[in-house]
């Protein structure tokens, strides 16, 4: 009788560790599913690299690059100067360069703000430090842009089709 005691004790008190190591272990694995991706997704933000040059890239230089997003069969692209968006942008057979046309953002040289490439007005040949020396900044605005080039040397304004068949460096 004390022996089928001592079992039923043994039996309970197995019962409430087992409980309890099951608890931590689902604590434990909630808390890293919930940390993982936030520090995946922050270590990928931070280690950013260009896609032409493999430079990384951060966000006080956003003003001056460009991106691709995730478009079926060319996968996300980020540049870290509109330079290097042309450069990756004219080794594309046409129908890929159609679809970087189409899809790719530059970021206004003075808000920071997305800019279709299409849509937008560059500075080419501008005194602008850019993180790989193209001089190329972008705008949303025609006069904007004409008159940072008229204060930042000897830069043209043009449209992105004239920048792509431009001859860079």
């Amino acid at each position: 009788m004390q022996q089928r005691a001592f079992l039923k004790i043994g039996v309970a008190h197995f019962s409430e560790v087992s409980m309890l190591r099951k608890s931590s272990f689902l604590l434990i694995m909630s808390i890293l599913m919930l940390a993982v991706p936030t520090a995946y997704a922050a270590e990928l933000k931070k280690t950013a690299v260009c896609s032409e040059c493999n430079m990384k890239m951060n966000e006080t230089g956003k003003r001056f690059s460009a991106s691709l997003p995730n478009v079926p069969g060319m996968g996300p692209s980020s540049y870290c100067d509109i330079g290097c968006a042309v450069i990756s942008r004219n080794r594309e057979c046409a129908t890929r360069q159609m679809t970087f046309d189409s899809n790719a953002v530059v970021y206004d040289h003075a808000t920071e703000e997305a800019i279709p490439v299409e849509k937008a007005f560059f500075v080419l040949r501008s005194d602008a430090k850019t993180p790989m020396g193209y001089g190329i900044v972008a705008f949303q605005d025609k006069a904007q842009a004409e008159k940072f080039a008229a204060e930042h040397g000897k830069g043209k304004v043009i449209r992105w089709f004239e920048l792509v068949d431009e001859k860079l460096k």
